[in-house]
Formats: structure tokens, C-alpha cells, sequence
């Protein structure tokens, strides 16, 4: 549902603007809006942050220290911005021995760097090293550059040339020449762009590239420790301790969002007084006044709707919000329209169930929702295990388990035994759904005052009469075998009528002059019936592949149980188990698309605008 949402607007002394931004601005939820800003009357509040340097050294320290402590000491801004720009000259200052440090785990990062593409080389870099008549050389070239040295110089006896990697873009080479040949094989390689890399600067008593790769990142480990532990205790001699400093760190950023809160206050003219508004949810408002009427330093105000059209927060119960993220995908609603979530939550559930009724590939698709949503804080993981579990509840209703039919019986209906009955079903879910977007959009049309379209609209009171109509129409025929008299007929037409007229009733009830030529108003009448019946056909036809896919998934399945069966009458684990895997994999995304597809094109479209803009708390 959307949550009710009220304008409201804070005020107050210039000298009580740092008490209402950290009391109140900065402990409740409200999306603060520019305040109007009237010439000679109310002015904007221009003033720049003065705390934006000192956050960016305290954000370093916090990136270095981690995280404050859970217990907060108290501590003044002035202290805390003391006590950073204090650490900042202190870390700046360091000794010697720590600056050294340092450079040698820059230096000895590079060279890891360096030597990592050449870790499949098998021969120590010493002994290369000492070799007096031969020539050798470490680099990389372009890929393409490598591919014209096999063609033309592969077999050049003068060169022996090893490769240790390659990608996309580069080979990393080694090539050795004796060495009465080393300017002219140089040149060579200069004119295919290779790169020299320098590999003998930093060997050790084990010089096989893979072995110093291991020396190396030990090394560089101990000293990233031995840096740490010696920079944390320079800090903690200028400022007592690192706790303190994260703790200042923490209370500068606090400091720095409080003060950019106030860049949405209007000031009046003197700048004497201070006034911030804003969107806050009903509930909160209410309690936010409540906590003002004590206090003598602020004055609150609560207001209905504004010319402005309301920020969008979304709440709804746990399970349903999984869900919110296909809803933000097609757009937030417009304040005053329904929440499509619930509905979305509902159908989206059981469409895929009656597509991918299968219990075993529900169970497992649940699982795999489940960690995606516990462990990886993923929104889709949350859909997979509801979408799961109702595919687990189908394929009880179907009888299925990975395909096997044989050894479940069918609570409701097999789909392949019931064609017919499948698809029939389908379409009269589609149709209820429609009727239900029809309806959804009265209401909208209602709530927001639209009288045109819930009276004449396609989708509204006329659109509803001739859908309904044609639909006992094809009962009639279909199910009693009975036909069409011209009475009947006529009376399902005259909603399509009132839906081809509405805009001329609607300019007659608002008394606006019409601008179209008679043709032009025949034109866009029969195109706009056009439009209207093929959406009324193709939405409703759209709902057949509901059973179409139930029907395909299980012929998928008993293709996969056919192709494991082997001649001994046994199955072949290997088969069935790929084959399952297949069919969940493919199935399960191409279900998954089209539930989605229905609830947007053959739903949405019919009651839901989505435009609204996003609630964002300032506070954040």
C-alpha cells in the first residue's frame, strides 16, 4: 500500500537551527523540499559546509581504523574536528622507518604486478640472470603483434621465444638470442610493440617466479600488519587512542549531514528566521508534532496535499515486499493510486505456479531462493523462494516431482492428460484478472476524480459492460449452444458505443470547444475501437500460454525421462539429472519472463500509470 504522506513544515530562530536539525531533522524520516524562496521576503540558505574538508581526512581514518566502537563517548564538534585535523598532521608527519615501510610495499606491490603473468615459468630467474652469452628478455606484446611473429619469424634459429600467458589483448613472452645477436633481435621485437618487463631487480635465494610470487605476498602481508599496528599507534600518541579518533571520525560525518540538511532551509529577510518543509508519512508527522508542542524553540505546522504531487513510500507486509522490485521496475504509483504490489505479489505467485508445477524443481528453486536472499541480500531471491514454494504447491496439485507422474497422485488435474481443460482454465484466470484491472481502474478513476474514464472509458463502467457482455455472448454460444438475436447483440454494443464517444461527452460535460474536423474525429473514433477490441482479444488470448507452459513442461520432463531410459529397463542418472537441470534452467527463466510480461502488459496496463517519484529521506 502507499503510506499516507503530509506536508509539514518546521520553524524557528536562526540561532535554533543546529537544535531542530540534530533533534528532529536528523532523527526522523522526511524528505525535505526546497522552502519557497520569496525576493525581499525568504532567501536560501547559501552557506558552505565547513566541515566538508575534515570529512574527506576523516573518512580516510575510517577506511584505515574501521569502524567506531558500538559505545559512543561523548565528544563536542569542536573537539572532534580537533582531534581529526590533529591525527591528519600527525599521519602526515610519521617517521622515517613508517614512510620506508611503505615505499617498500608499493614497490614490492608493483613488482608482484609484474611478475604474476610470468608465474608458469619454470626455470629460476638467477641463473638467467648470469648468463654471459646469452641475451634474455621478459615482456609482453599486443596479441595481434604475437600473431605475426608465428607467421614470419617462428622459425627464426637466432630466437627462442617461450610463452607464459595469454588474453585477449597481450601474450607475455620470454624470448632468449645469443647475444652478438641482441640489438638486432631488440629491434625486431621494438617493431612488434613488445614491452619490456624487469624481473631481475628483486630475486631472492628461491628465484622460480612461482616461489617468489609466495616470498613476495608473505612480504607484503607482514609489512601491510607492521604499518597498520605502527600508524595506529602514531595516531593513539596524538590523540590517546584509535577509538577516540573513529569515534571524532564518526562525529564529524554526523556533523557534515546535519549541516547539509540545512542547505534546504528558507531564511526571511535579515536571516533572523528559519524555515525547513517537507513530506513525511502521516504516522510519523503526528508524532513529530506531538514531541514539538514542548518544546519553545520550534513551530510546527501539518498540512493536507499541495499543488505538488506527494513522494511515494511503499509499505507493505514482508513476504508482499519482496515484490516491490518488479513494481519499481514499471514505476512508482502516483500518490492517490493503488499499490499494485499486493496484486502483483498474488498473480505473479500463481501464474508461475500453474506454469512450473512441479514439486522437486519448486523445492529446489526455493532453496536456491533462499540463500540468494539470506546470503547475498539479493531482491530476486526473495521472489525465488515464494515462486518456489507455490510451484511445490502445483506440482502436488499435478502429480509431479522432477517429471515423475507415477509417483504422486494428481490432487486436481494432470496437464497432459487434459489439454483442453488446461487451457480453458488458463484463459478463465486471464479473464478474471482482467476484470479485476478493470475494476482497480474505476477505482483509481474514482479516487482521482477522472469521471470521463470511470464512466467511458475502455477500461472503465462502458469498457467493462461490453467486455463482460461479449464474454456471456461466447458462453452462450460456446457452453448452450445458443445463438445470437439482434437484441442481444445490440445491447452488448451500446457500451462500445459510450467508449468510442468518450471524449466528445467528456468536452461536453467540461464545455470545451472540440478542435477536430468531423473526418478526423470518424478516423480517430475507428482507430481508437480498433485499438480497443485488439487489446480486449489479444489480452485475453495472451493468458492461453499460462497452460501452454504447464502443458510444455511436462512434455519437456517426460522427453528427459524417455531419452534416460536405458534398454535394461534402468535410468541413467547422468541424463536425468542434466536433463533436469536443463529444463529448470530454461523453464524457469522463460517462465519467470512471461509471468512478468502478463502482469505488466495484460494487467498494469489497464489500471496503473506509474509515474510517482521515490521518497528519499533527507536524513540519509
Amino acid at each position: 500500500m502507499v503510506e499516507k504522506m503530509k506536508y509539514i513544515s518546521i520553524t524557528g530562530h536562526i540561532s535554533h537551527m543546529n537544535h531542530v536539525v540534530s533533534r528532529y531533522l536528523s532523527r526522523y524520516d522526511i524528505q525535505l523540499e526546497e522552502a519557497p524562496h520569496l525576493p525581499g521576503q525568504m532567501e536560501p540558505f547559501t552557506t558552505h559546509n565547513p566541515y566538508t574538508k575534515t570529512l574527506e581526512k576523516a573518512e580516510a581514518f575510517l577506511e584505515l581504523l574501521g569502524p567506531a566502537p558500538t559505545l559512543h563517548l561523548p565528544i563536542t564538534r569542536a573537539n572532534a574536528v580537533n582531534m581529526v585535523e590533529a591525527a591528519h598532521i600527525a599521519f602526515e608527519e610519521r617517521g622515517d622507518k613508517l614512510r620506508k615501510m611503505e615505499d617498500e610495499c608499493q614497490a614490492i606491490g608493483a613488482y608482484i604486478h609484474r611478475l604474476e603473468p610470468f608465474k608458469s615459468f619454470d626455470a629460476p630467474l638467477s641463473q638467467l640472470a648470469d648468463l654471459g652469452f646469452i641475451h634474455t628478455r621478459f615482456g609482453r606484446m599486443p596479441i595481434d603483434n604475437y600473431r605475426q611473429y608465428t607467421a614470419f619469424l617462428a622459425e627464426d634459429e637466432k630466437i627462442l621465444l617461450h610463452v607464459c600467458k595469454k588474453s585477449k589483448e597481450y601474450a607475455w613472452v620470454v624470448y632468449f638470442t645469443p647475444r652478438v645477436h641482441r640489438d638486432t633481435v631488440d629491434a625486431v621485437f621494438s617493431s612488434l610493440n613488445f614491452e619490456a618487463i624487469s624481473l631481475f631487480g628483486m630475486l631472492h635465494e628461491e628465484s622460480y617466479p612461482s616461489l617468489l610470487l609466495t616470498y613476495w605476498n608473505d612480504r607484503r602481508q607482514a609489512l601491510e600488519i607492521e604499518i597498520q599496528a605502527l600508524t595506529q599507534q602514531s595516531l593513539a600518541d596524538t590523540v590517546g587512542s584509535s577509538q577516540r579518533l573513529t569515534i571524532a571520525c564518526e562525529k564529524v560525518k554526523a556533523m557534515h549531514r546535519a549541516f547539509a540538511i540545512k542547505r534546504h532551509a528558507a531564511l526571511s529577510r535579515g536571516k533572523r528566521i528559519f524555515t525547513f518543509v517537507g513530506w513525511m508519512p502521516e504516522t510519523e508527522s503526528q508524532a513529530l508534532e506531538a514531541e514539538i508542542a514542548h518544546d519553545d524553540l520550534a513551530v510546527f505546522a501539518r498540512y493536507g496535499e499541495t499543488e505538488d504531487s506527494p513522494p511515494i513510500r511503499l509499505k507493505n507486509p514482508p513476504i508482499i515486499r519482496q515484490f516491490e522490485f518488479f513494481t519499481r521496475l514499471y514505476g512508482l504509483p502516483v500518490y492517490g493510486e493503488v499499490d499494485p504490489t499486493p496484486l502483483l505479489a498474488v498473480t505473479y505467485t500463481l501464474l508461475f505456479g500453474l506454469m512450473f508445477g512441479d514439486v522437486g524443481h519448486g523445492l529446489v528453486l526455493g532453496l536456491i531462493g533462499l540463500y540468494i536472499h539470506l546470503v547475498m541480500k539479493k531482491p530476486l531471491g526473495g521472489i525465488l523462494a515464494v515462486v518456489g514454494v507455490s510451484a511445490m504447491i502445483f506440482g502436488f496439485l499435478y502429480g509431479s516431482i522432477f517429471g515423475f507422474e507415477d509417483l504422486l497422485p494428481a490432487l486436481w488435474r494432470r496437464p497432459m492428460t487434459d489439454i483442453t481443460g488446461t487451457l480453458f482454465f488458463a484463459v478463465g484466470v486471464g479473464v478474471g484478472l482482467i476484470l479485476l484491472s478493470m475494476c482497480l481502474h474505476m477505482y483509481n478513476a474514482a479516487k482521482q476524480g477522472r469521471i470521463s474514464d470511470l464512466l467511458f472509458g475502455a477500461n472503465g463502467m462502458a469498457g467493462l459492460l461490453f467486455y463482460s457482455a461479449v464474454l456471456w455472448l461466447a458462453f452462450r454460444a460456446l457452453i448452450w449452444g445458443q445463438g445470437f438475436t439482434p437484441t442481444i447483440v445490440i445491447l452488448a454494443l451500446l457500451p462500445l458505443v459510450l467508449v468510442a464517444l468518450k471524449h466528445p461527452i467528456k468536452r461536453l460535460i467540461e464545455k470545451e470547444p472540440s478542435t477536430e474536423t468531423p473526418g478526423m474525429f470518424i478516423f480517430n473514433t475507428i482507430i481508437g475501437l480498433f485499438e480497443t477490441l485488439l487489446s480486449y482479444a489479444t489480452n485475453t488470448i495472451s493468458f492461453v500460454r499460462v497452460g501452454a507452459f504447464a502443458i510444455s513442461h511436462a512434455g519437456m520432463m517426460h522427453v528427459v525421462l524417455q531419452l534416460s531410459q536405458t534398454a535394461a529397463g534402468s535410468r541413467n542418472l547422468v541424463v536425468l539429472l542434466l536433463g533436469n537441470i536443463i529444463v529448470m534452467v530454461i523453464e524457469g527463466l522463460l517462465i519467470g519472463i512471461q509471468v512478468l510480461r502478463l502482469d505488466f502488459y495484460e494487467i498494469f496496463s489497464r489500471f496503473y500509470t506509474g509515474g510517482g517519484r521515490g521518497f528519499t529521506p533527507s536524513r540519509e
